[in-house]
């Protein structure tokens, strides 16, 4: 397949592959799938077109990223490069908030314990260890809302503080509404790196934002590019500037069971593909990014769009636990997974995390300093595929086979658009 003339965007579908993704889009909302507002053919020309001009522009006067999915990255957040480079942990400290954002992205109602990559984590040591024993560089507590049980979250961020030392990042995303004064001061007591607000939570509103200004060392706002809010933000990007914010993270909004009602209700325009994403989210936060640079406001702006998180993130999880059994035999790829080449062909594994083995595959144990156990299952994904001579000289040079391409390499560019 051809490769797209325009590095920032995507190699183009076949229209079986688009008809694959359209087929489980359509099967994850079932009988709501009817009721969505997907793009018109008119509407995809103009959105190309727009789109393509904005990162023409921006080709010129950002820095495109982490192939091509995120920009502009010549001044992202600390916990942004972690998160980028595969080192962090999200430890989700409690699942419920007293937020109603319409656009969230997850039910807000869990009663269980902390959780993390499918693992749960009562004790605050056990998970510090876990950082460790992992090598983790980052760590991120999010909710939820994590001031909900704000002596909960101190206990995790002092444990791996204490567990990790120094050269460890850890930042922690809120709406900012429970916070005050004095948990501003313990949270920096903590340890705490760098704090995110949610600015969408309280309209805008950087009362609460302006309490951790000086105490928290980085303090960075982190929203979902609302269409409707794009003038608003504007100016609101000059306040927070003046604040003293130094990081603005725009996240592309996305369609999932638990917003899919205020989401149709607002009109947007939806998108086919991994998930179900929103044009108007994608453009207004390209426009934001060149609104920054044009005129000079100094704060830095960061679209970090779903091909990034489902991309990277899921290659940074995948990746962090293939390294952990990797044989000496065996080659970690650029996605994550377990390369074994033999003489005559290849094959891959996935690897995963488990509280338990599944005993369906092969798995190694891991016990954590703490005593507690946790397992890493090596799942095949292929059989061994052969290759001709030319082909595993390729392979081995780092120029796989395009029939190897998934396995091999992060795929560049933002979505198509269908």
């Amino acid at each position: 397949m051809p490769s797209s003339p325009f590095p920032r965007l995507p190699t183009a579908l076949t229209a079986s592959d688009q008809q694959l993704l359209i087929d489980a889009n359509r099967l994850e909302y079932g009988l709501q799938y009817d009721l969505l507002s997907f793009a018109s053919p008119d509407q995809l020309t103009a959105a190309n077109a727009e789109r393509r001009k904005l990162l023409l522009w921006l080709e010129q006067h950002a820095r495109f990223g982490y192939c091509g999915t995120k920009v502009d990255c010549n001044n992202l957040s600390p916990g942004c490069r972690h998160c980028g480079n595969g080192g962090w942990s999200c430890l989700f400290v409690n699942g419920r908030c007293n937020g109603q954002c319409f656009y969230c992205p997850t039910a807000q109602d869990d009663l269980g314990p902390p959780v993390t990559n499918g693992l749960a984590f009562i004790d605050p040591d056990e998970y510090a260890d876990y950082v460790a024993a992992l090598g983790f560089s980052g760590v991120s507590i999010s909710g939820g809302e994590p001031l909900l049980t704000p002596e909960l979250t101190l206990s995790f961020l002092r444990a791996v503080r204490k567990r990790c030392g120094d050269q460890l990042h850890l930042w922690m995303y809120t709406n900012g509404t429970m916070l005050t004064p004095d948990l501003c001061s313990r949270l920096q007591d903590a340890g705490l790196d760098e704090i995110r607000f949610d600015l969408g939570a309280v309209r805008y509103n950087l009362k609460k934002l302006r309490l951790a200004i000086g105490c928290i060392p980085t303090v960075t706002v982190e929203i979902p590019a609302v269409p409707e809010d794009e003038e608003l933000l504007k100016l609101k990007m000059l306040e927070m500037a003046a604040a003293g914010v130094k990081h603005l993270n725009l996240h592309q909004m996305r369609l999932t069971p638990y917003n899919s009602g205020p989401l149709m209700e607002r009109g947007y325009t939806f998108l086919h593909g991994e998930k179900v994403t929103l044009l108007e989210s994608e453009l207004m936060a390209l426009r934001m990014v060149r609104f920054g640079l044009e005129q000079g406001i100094p704060l830095p702006v960061n679209y970090c769009s779903f091909p990034f998180k489902r991309r990277f993130q899921l290659a940074a999880s995948r990746r962090r636990a293939a390294l952990s059994i990797c044989g000496p035999r065996e080659t970690v790829t650029e996605p994550g997974f377990l390369r074994t080449i033999s003489a005559t062909g290849v094959r891959y594994f996935e690897t995963a995390l488990l509280q338990s083995p599944s005993y369906r595959a092969p798995f190694e144990k891991i016990v954590l300093s703490s005593g507690r156990a946790i397992y890493l299952e090596r799942r095949p994904m292929t059989l061994e595929l052969e290759l001709t001579g030319a082909e595993l000289t390729d392979l081995q040079a780092g120029t796989p086979p395009d029939r190897l391409a998934r396995f091999e390499r992060i795929e560049s560019g933002l979505a198509e658009y269908f």
